[in-house]
């Protein structure tokens, strides 16, 4: 079993903690004893969600190692970020959609992932810190500073949240599309990324707004795919953005059979078959109506393989589900639901 990362704490950390307290500890002494920090991550991609957290620490407990997000290792932010989750008062994270940024723009975007975070804060703040942006009604003060996750604790601590959050979604989505290596650029217009849009054209997570110096309008539409991979993608792309991480997709067993998509969150196990049903079809109905006897057979079979391979001794609650996914006359995704299918 790998061990956890445990962060090698130096007087240099200690010092910027209590630096970065300052702020803090003046609003406290004003009588504002709920400090919230804002903050988010992905305003600069060129695909995938922009990302906000809004969080409110204890003032009794340290967060050694804390700092701008971005000037932090990635085991540090995800070390921090776990004691994050565990310590804090309070937490929340939101998105705000590619699709959402191009019907808008990002700024707009970004204040809307940003509002949403805030305002799922439970208890609300006194006062709200963030970096750089400006929000607007709200019953407590809110005070943006250029860089406050280089100045304060809890604004640097919520832009941990963020960036941990959106670089685990592009993981995920790697998985979902590989073709364009998420997972090592997180959505940047890096060279290799521009050069696999170039080759594949986009998909649907890119930022089409953020394309037009890179493709030419008549080459913007979505690539031509068959419906199967649509079909599994949207399913895909709806779990990560319901906080799962997909785990195994196209999962195949010779002569036994496949699971299209294996998710989790928390101790929560999901093992998807996706279907899709064009306009014309009849309704899916229940679950053992859209597959048959001997297909639902296959995916029990396949799916007490994985978890015999997968997991050993874990204690989590696993449920299969038929993704009964309408396609309208297009080919293009307009509902998704999902039916229950009896255990394994």
């Amino acid at each position: 079993m790998t061990s956890e990362y445990c962060i090698r704490i130096t007087d240099r950390d200690r010092e910027r903690f209590e630096g970065m307290s300052e702020w803090e500890r003046e609003l406290r002494a004003q009588g504002y004893q709920l400090v919230a920090g804002v903050d988010e991550a992905g305003r600069g991609p060129i695909a995938g969600p922009v990302v906000a957290a809004a969080c409110i620490l204890p003032p009794d407990v340290t967060f050694y190692g804390l700092n701008d997000s971005k000037k932090m290792t990635e085991k540090r932010r995800e070390a921090l970020y776990k004691k994050i989750k565990k310590e804090a008062v309070a937490c929340c994270v939101t998105m705000v959609s590619e699709e959402d940024i191009d019907r808008t723009n990002i700024l707009v975007a970004t204040k809307d992932a940003m509002r949403q975070a805030l305002n799922g804060l439970r208890p609300q703040p006194d006062v709200a810190l963030i970096d750089a942006v400006a929000l607007e009604g709200f019953d407590f003060p809110i005070l943006p500073r250029v860089q406050g996750d280089a100045h304060s604790n809890v604004v640097a601590a919520a832009s941990v949240l963020a960036k941990v959050t959106r670089d685990n979604m592009m993981r995920n989505f790697d998985k979902v599309y590989p073709e364009y290596g998420f997972a090592k650029h997180k959505g940047y217009g890096s060279k290799a990324h521009i050069e696999a849009i170039l080759r594949e054209g986009p998909c649907p997570i890119h930022r089409l707004s953020f394309l037009k110096n890179i493709i030419k309008p008549s080459n913007a539409g979505l690539p031509t795919r068959e419906t199967g991979k649509v079909v599994e993608r949207h399913v895909a792309y709806d779990l990560i953005s319901r906080g799962f991480s997909i785990l195994d997709h196209r999962y195949s067993l010779p002569n036994i059979g496949e699971i299209d998509l294996v998710a989790m969150r928390d101790k929560r196990l999901l093992i998807i078959e996706c279907k899709g049903r064009g306009s014309g079809s009849l309704t899916f109905g229940g679950s053992e109506e859209s597959l048959e006897e001997h297909q639902l057979q296959r995916i029990r079979r396949t799916a007490s393989h994985w978890i015999d391979a997968n997991l050993s001794g874990d204690d989590m609650t696993i449920e299969l589900y038929l993704a009964a996914v309408d396609l309208d006359e297009k080919g293009h995704v307009s509902s998704l639901t999902y039916l229950p299918i009896d255990s394994v």
